[in-house]
Order: structure tokens, then sequence, then C-alpha cells
């Protein structure tokens, strides 16, 4: 059965899940596992379980969505293994990754025999584009980063069609040019097809789309509501906060509703959204409505703010209800919506209530209301990304003030644009002097990104080692995580520590030979300030080598720390020149 539990309150879904958890409790032993899109979902989601059932939670994991969604395939594959009429009494399937072993069709695996096999593929007719841009750049022979990167691009790409466009794989491999219903491929992107079907004879298994296809069929050939062995039967397959996923991954959870619970924890703002989309299905036929979704008119017809930002939701919920090809068990909904301009203490709701109950129900809050003093909903116009940081930090700084209460771990700040804006916030954020105010902040949803970790770290040593050392290339080194575990630094210290060189004014440049002999402004430079800083007083005019000493405002261990990470970077990035 698949339940789809919808609300514009995220505590209120959070403490469903609880109250399921405490009625119907697991076994002692048994593992729970609610899927999120980002990890600070999961740590947020932890604190209010525990919050709901005795100050404790545990036995609970929260993986991400494609890593145990490929785990439920295997689960599938195995289960179904001697249903198959073609089945071969080899062991599942021979030579298969498991979800225990690397899936060789994941981009960051799928890279390299990428590389070894692209030169061939640009021998061929169709790979002219290829050679061109190889012998351009010099890189036909040689494996440079501007080759890695072309390579990480093919990768991710392939991986994306595995995801999203499943059927223009499954036609390439039987040779077509590209799925039907669909333009073809360009003449400049025909090496596609040729660099697929090369991988597919090198690597073992299938890419995820065709082996969830392949998983879907093998539920639908069996009898319905038939448990399948390793799918948890006491604990449904629960998925909390997630706003869009793949279609075929959709499809999987419709086809395991057969044989398991789902349970699907929806946060929407708007319920009238989903109306007019069941409308718009009954003027079309389901596939037609999957095939072109929410075309021009239905945003014509939808309010100005659910046009411009419940598109992605409305899209989601079609593909939640399908056509009903792949929806073996029943299909359930169930709605927690929260009116909070009624529920206000005061006469007239804030303004950001009034628009949440709107959404959520246009008759409770039929026409909005802005009373004077009324701060719950600001537009400030700002001339490029830094002016926003700036105003940001300004406005935090005046809420406080006038609300003594309000603390900094009380405020979350959104972006979609994460990579974008960190170092701008490290830069704003960090900076004291301007404000005199200490703010302290952390970044959350950077280290969830595929490429963090060690391999991120040492491509941006390799990149830094490779060019000019600038301020916010060695900013952005010093936010890796396994950097800062390595010299047991916090979040916090990294972030000052590159407040701290460009006030003691590191510029760019590892050192003298780098700026062209004038080592002043350099890494280099900027280290034995701070280390004269910590034997000699600062003195006008005392500067041994052009280095005037720059005390650390920090305690001796902290600049100890900071020292050893800021040598042994530059050994590291000398070393890799």
């Amino acid at each position: 059965m698949l339940t789809i539990y919808r609300s514009n309150r995220a505590e209120l879904l959070a403490q469903l899940l609880a109250t399921q958890l405490r009625l119907t409790p697991p076994d002692p032993f048994e593992q729970v596992q609610v899927m999120v899109n980002t990890w600070p979902t999961s740590r947020w989601l932890g604190e209010q379980l525990a919050s709901h059932l005795g100050g404790i939670v545990a036995n609970v994991r929260f993986p991400f969505p494609g890593g145990r969604l490929r785990q439920l395939v295997d689960l599938v594959m195995a289960a179904t293994e001697s249903d198959d009429p073609d089945h071969n009494p080899a062991p599942y399937p021979a030579g298969h990754p498991t979800f225990s072993d690397p899936d060789p069709w994941r981009a960051q695996q799928l890279v390299w025999p990428l590389l070894d096999l692209l030169p061939q593929i640009a021998g061929s007719l169709e790979g002219e584009p290829l050679r061109r841009w190889l012998v351009d750049r010099d890189l036909s022979r040689n494996l440079e980063i501007a080759s890695w990167r072309l390579g990480r691009a093919i990768a991710d790409s392939f991986d994306d069609y595995a995801l999203y466009r499943p059927d223009l794989l499954r036609a390439w491999e039987e040779g077509l040019p590209g799925d039907p219903g669909r333009p073809a491929l360009p003449a400049t992107q025909s090496w596609q097809p040729l660099l697929y079907r090369a991988l597919r004879e090198r690597l073992i298994g299938l890419p995820f789309g065709l082996r969830v296809e392949e998983a879907i069929r093998r539920l639908q050939r069996r009898p319905p509501d038939t448990p399948l062995p390793g799918l948890p039967t006491s604990s449904p397959i629960r998925l909390f906060g997630l706003s869009s996923m793949a279609p075929v991954q959709v499809q999987l959870l419709q086809a395991l509703s057969g044989s398991a619970d789902v349970e699907l924890f929806l946060l929407t703002p708007c319920r009238d959204l989903w109306e007019r989309c069941a409308r718009r299905r009954d003027q079309l036929s389901a596939a037609r409505a999957l095939a072109c979704p929410l075309e021009a008119d239905w945003l014509l017809e939808a309010p100005a703010l659910e046009a411009r930002f419940g598109r992605l939701g409305a899209e989601f919920h079609q593909l939640l209800e399908g056509t009903g090809e792949t929806q073996l068990g029943s299909w359930e909904e169930r709605d927690l919506f929260f009116a909070p301009a009624s529920a206000a203490s005061s006469p007239v709701a804030p303004l950001l209530a009034q628009l949440q109950e709107h959404l959520a129900d246009p008759h409770l809050a039929p026409q909005l209301k802005l009373q004077p003093g009324d701060h719950s909903l600001e537009f400030h116009p700002c001339p490029g990304p830094l002016r926003q940081v700036q105003i940001l930090r300004d406005r935090l700084l005046q809420l406080m003030a006038n609300d003594p209460s309000l603390e900094p771990r009380h405020i979350l700040v959104m972006t979609p644009q994460v990579d974008r804006f960190a170092p701008l916030v490290t830069s704003v954020f960090s900076d004291t002097t301007a404000t005199g105010v200490e703010l302290p902040w952390r970044l959350t949803d950077r280290s969830q990104q595929s490429d963090a970790g060690i391999g991120r770290t040492l491509l941006s040593l390799l990149e830094l080692a490779g060019g000019r050392l600038t301020a916010s290339g060695l900013e952005a080194l010093l936010e890796s995580i396994p950097l800062q575990q390595r010299f047991g630094l916090r979040q916090e210290e990294a972030a000052d520590l590159s407040g701290a060189l460009q006030r003691c004014g590191f510029r760019w440049g590892l050192d003298g030979p780098e700026r062209d002999g004038d080592p002043t402004h350099s890494l280099s430079w900027a280290i034995d300030r701070l280390l004269l800083g910590l034997v000699m007083p600062v003195t006008p005019g005392l500067s041994p080598g052009d280095a005037a000493p720059w005390p650390l405002p920090v305690s001796l261990e902290l600049a100890g720390r900071w020292l050893h990470l800021l040598t042994r970077l530059r050994h590291w990035l000398t070393e890799l020149r």
C-alpha cells in the first residue's frame, strides 16, 4: 500500500512519524530507515523524533533515496531470481554488483573506464567532435585536469540518463539513435551511443534505470500482495520531506507498494494545487499528462505564486499518481494541513501566516492584510550576490538587537546556490572589524555533495598547485571537512583562519617566485608574519625580511594548529608543483 501524508508543516509530519513508532514500535534489534534528501534534514528529524519519544531515538538511520533505492532493487532482483522464466541457475546475477559493492555506473566510478575508452571513440567517424576537442588541447594522450573534467561531465550525463532517461539507453542498446517520440541526437552528439555500447561491453551489470525496469517487470509477474523475502514487512518503506524524484524512482515505489507498505511524508504548502492537477488529469489521459507536465495553459490558470514556485511539486504529485501501470498496491492520501492565521492569538495574524493559510486553503484567508510594523515577510532588492550577503548580515544583526531572546542558533538561512555564496558568507560574516559584533555561523549542506571528502580535497590541491594560488581558492580548500579533521579544526575555526589570513595581508601567490620576486602578500610571507607574531613584539619599523610581526588573536594552542596546517599546505603545494 502507498500512503501519502501531506502537510504544510514539517513538525506535524515528524510528530505523526513519532506517533507511529510509539504505537507500533519495531523489534528491539530492527533498524528503522527513513529516506531523506539532505543530512541536515536527518539531524532535524532525529531531534524531533527524540523529543516525542522520551528524549532518545536509537537504531534509526536516514539514508539518501539514491543509495537506499539501489539496495531495494538488489533485494528485489535477488528475491525474484527464481521467478524469472529465463532464470540461469548460476548465483544472482553472475558477476553483478550488489549493494555492498560500488555501482560501476555511478558517475564517480564511471569516469575512469570512460576516460580509457575516450580515445577509441574519438578515433571513430562519429567521434570527430571529441577528436578535435582533444587535439586542440593536446590532450589526446595525456590525462590533464581538462580531460578529466570532460570525462566527469560525460559520466554525470550518463548517470542522469540512467536515472531520468532509461528509454534512451535501451534504444542505444538496440542500435537505435534515440528513443521513439523524441528528436534524434544532433550529428555532433552521435558518438554517445558508441561510447555507451562500449561501456556496456566492459562494465558488469545494467545502469540503475534499466535495473529498475527489470525489477518492476518481475514484481508485476508475482501474485498481488505477496511479500518478498528481504523486504521490510513490520516496518514500512518511509520517505520524509522529499519534494522531487525521478520518474523511474517513483515507479519503483509504486511497484514495491504491492509487496510492502510505502509511506511518503510530503511537505507541501498548497492543497488546492493538487486538486487542479487532478482536474487536469481528468481532461487529459494519464499518459498524456505525464508526457506533457504542466504546459503554459495550466500555468496561466494557477495563481502567480503557485505557478512560479509550485510547479516542481505539482509535477512530482503527477508522477506519484502515475498512469496506474506500475501501481501494484492500493493508494491513499491523508492531509494534515495547519491554518496558522486562524490559530494566531492576535486579531490580525502576521502577513506570512496569512500567506501560508491562503496557500493551504484560499477560502480561509481570501484577502491578505498588512499591518503597520509587520516584518514577517520582507523583500530587499540587491544589486549583486555580495550585497545580498551584506544586507542579510546587517538585517540579522538588527533583528537580534531588537529582540534579546533571538540567538544565532534560532536562525536558518537557505539558498539553492550554496557553492556560489559560501565564499561570500565566509568573507562577510567573519568580518568582525566591519560591524564590531561577532556573529557565529555555520555552513551545513556543502558536506553532503557527492564530490565532498578526500577526493574533492585532493582535486582542489591539484588545481591550486597547477595554477595561481588565490585567496578564494585557499579559502575553499580550508572548507574541506577531511582537512579540518586531519588538523583537529572545527568548521568555524577554519573560517576564522581564512579571515585571519585576509587581515594579515595575504592576497595571492604561494611565495616570492610566483609573484615575480616580490614575496609580499604571498602565503609564505603571511606565514612568516604569523610566526614572528608569536615570538616578537609588534613594534613600528620592526620588519625582519620584509615581514612585520602580526599577532594572532587566538589561543597559543589554536595558533599552533593553524600554523601547522598552513605550513603543510605550503609544503604539499610546493611538492605537487
